[in-house]
């Protein structure tokens, strides 16, 4: 911790962005050093003005960094930075990769397959059937959908992704105290629970204007490729799209309606390079060999582990299609109510099965 401390600390001081952070550790050799060199030596390592050396030279380790781990605790985060071993490869490999994560969640070397969704914060009927479609069927098949939790697109997307049990990342463009946007709240604890929030700002950073291109950043990179739906001019998505490009990672486009505004950059997209998509498939079939065996196994993982039992599938019969109330299911089945309470129970743990207001029950999109 005594390491990760000054980690912490030189993310937070004002002035140095990610790049100006990389070079000092690169030029003094470690955070520890940059907060122990003079104000001088500090003004040799290239782009650092005597503003910036002032900053860290006066900078209070200790007393930013307790009450930056006070809330660490409270909201039960976890932290880790460039030199953790668990740190997610795909991230650590982009030009300026943040020297610092805080996430709340499953920790973020545990998704083998993410996949950038991004699009519109005011998509269209065919944009959140196509954001719906596409993203069920890809975390259904394993992969784990990132995104930035901004209305739109990449609400819809988390939400499919959740709804048929499938992982899913949300990176924020804010400390991971704050909720941006508010009426996602509820969302991001349900992500919370079945994937992970992230952030590379400190704790209590509020939701600036300049936070957004550097999430972006950090969506693509944390993910094999990006898929933008629908996006309109000047839009966010092209910024995460071109840094995908810059980071050498694929761009997947969905089509849409030529006399739309929102579909106009999307098509734009396609015609200079972008893969077009029209199903996950068209997707998969761009990801390297490695990665498409290890969606493989993970299928292969999941159809054993969702092996089910004479009465678990006479149960998930009935819920395949519709919604049932559990008195039904219980005369449907012929089974006792004490059988159909327990093995409905064990398909909730297993995420088969989704229990719904008014005690009506429905199979996952798993078994649909």
């Amino acid at each position: 911790m005594e390491q990760k401390k000054y980690w912490m600390a030189l993310n937070m001081v004002v002035g140095v962005g990610k790049t100006l952070f990389h070079r000092l550790v690169k030029t003094l050799g470690s955070p520890e050093q940059v907060f122990r060199a003079s104000k001088n030596d500090l003004m040799r390592v290239d782009k650092v003005g005597e503003k910036v050396a002032t900053e860290i030279r006066n900078f209070e380790v200790d007393k930013h960094i307790e009450r930056e781990l006070r809330f660490i605790e409270k909201l039960g985060m976890e932290v880790i930075t460039l030199q953790s071993s668990d740190y997610p490869s795909l991230l650590k490999a982009i030009f300026d990769p943040p020297p610092v994560l805080y996430y709340q969640g499953k920790s973020l070397d545990q998704f083998q397959v993410p996949l950038a969704v991004v699009g519109t914060r005011q998509p269209t009927n065919y944009g959140k059937i196509v954001t719906g479609a596409l993203c069920d069927r890809l975390a259904s098949m394993g992969v784990c959908i990132v995104s930035g939790l901004a209305r739109g697109i990449d609400t819809l997307a988390h939400r499919a992704a959740l709804k048929c049990g499938g992982e899913t990342i949300a990176v924020m463009g804010c400390g991971l105290a704050n909720m941006y946007p508010p009426e996602n709240r509820n969302l991001r604890e349900k992500i919370i629970q079945q994937g992970a929030v992230v952030s590379e700002f400190p704790v209590t950073m509020r939701p600036e204007r300049n936070n957004f291109p550097a999430r972006n950043r950090v969506i693509s990179g944390l993910s094999y490729g990006t898929l933008v739906i629908e996006a309109g001019e000047k839009s966010g998505s092209l910024i995460t799209a071109q840094f995908a490009l810059e980071q050498g990672r694929e761009v997947f486009a969905v089509p849409g309606n030529i006399n739309s505004s929102k579909s106009r950059e999307t098509n734009r997209l396609i015609k200079t390079g972008a893969k077009l998509v029209d199903s996950p498939e068209e997707i998969i079939e761009e990801l390297s060999t490695s990665v498409q065996q290890l969606l493989v196994k993970k299928s292969a993982d999941a159809s054993k582990q969702n092996e089910l039992s004479t009465l678990e599938q006479q149960i998930i019969s009935l819920l395949i299609n519709e919604e049932k109330h559990i008195d039904s299911i219980i005369t449907n089945s012929r089974l006792s109510a004490a059988e159909v309470s327990a093995t409905l129970v064990q398909l909730e743990l297993r995420g088969l099965v989704r229990q719904l207001e008014g005690k009506q029950f429905i199979a996952t999109c798993k078994y649909e």
